[in-house]
C-alpha cells in the first residue's frame, strides 16, 4: 500500500512538471512564434537587405519590394496585403 501511494505521488508530480513545461512552451510560442514564423521573418530580412534602393510606398511610406506578374515586373508595397500600393519599375525617384 505504501509503495502504491508513493508511485501515485511520483506520477502526480511528474504530470504537474509536464503541465508546467507545456504551459511555458505555449507562452514562448506566443511571444516568439514557431519555426515557420521565425523562418519567414529571416527571409523577409534577407530580401530587404537585397534591395537597399527600394522606393517608399506612395500610400503608406513603407519600403517597396520588387514583384513579378504576368504583365511584368513592378514595385509592390512591403505592407501587402494591408496596403496595395504599387509603382512601375523605373520610377524609384518619384
Amino acid at each position: 500500500m505504501v509503495v502504491a501511494n508513493a508511485m501515485l505521488l511520483i506520477i502526480g508530480r511528474a504530470l504537474n512538471m509536464l503541465k508546467s513545461q507545456i504551459d511555458a512552451q505555449g507562452k514562448a510560442f506566443e511571444e516568439t512564434g514557431g519555426f515557420s514564423e521565425r523562418l519567414t521573418a529571416k527571409c523577409l530580412e534577407a530580401r530587404e537587405k537585397d534591395q537597399p534602393s527600394a522606393p517608399e510606398c506612395p500610400l503608406c511610406g513603407k519600403p517597396m519590394r520588387r514583384r513579378n506578374s504576368t504583365k511584368g515586373r513592378f514595385w509592390g508595397c512591403g505592407g501587402f496585403p494591408d496596403c496595395k500600393g504599387t509603382r512601375p519599375i523605373g520610377q524609384e525617384g518619384l
